[in-house]
């Protein structure tokens, strides 16, 4: 029997269905709703600044501005908060399994499969 190494790009085994932009925007939104809004904010924020600088009104589009500064702030406080509360929660399942352990992993499975297929066709052979 020769033993023949595969590497994990060349097994070709069913994933998950890719989803599409739209999708994980709405997921990772409903995730953390704080982090959009605070873009949204921002965005809105310096559009007003913008306008009022068209219009002339020096005193207002400076209030805009400062307003776009705190908004801005706050978005990224948020995000990076977001960000390392998501990261103590990845912690909490324990080690990560290695890409050797995994491969190992997906080895015995398939050979449970080849066992358990050459079990049923062995049964439907003898019936």
């Amino acid at each position: 029997v020769t033993w023949r190494a595969t590497m994990a790009s060349q097994v070709k085994r069913p994933g998950p269905k890719a989803e599409t932009f739209t999708q994980r925007l709405f997921r990772k939104s409903f995730k953390d709703p704080l982090v959009p809004i605070g873009c949204l904010l921002t965005g809105g924020v310096l559009g007003g600044g913008l306008y009022t600088l068209y219009t002339g009104q020096a005193g207002l589009s400076q209030k805009f501005m400062r307003a776009r500064i705190l908004a801005q702030g706050v978005t990224v406080v948020v995000l990076c908060t977001g960000t390392v509360l998501m990261g103590n929660e990845a912690m909490k399942g324990g080690p990560r399994e290695t890409l050797e352990q995994k491969m190992l992993r997906e080895r015995m499975e398939d050979r449970q499969h080849k066992q358990a297929a050459a079990a049923v066709a062995a049964a439907a052979a003898a019936a």
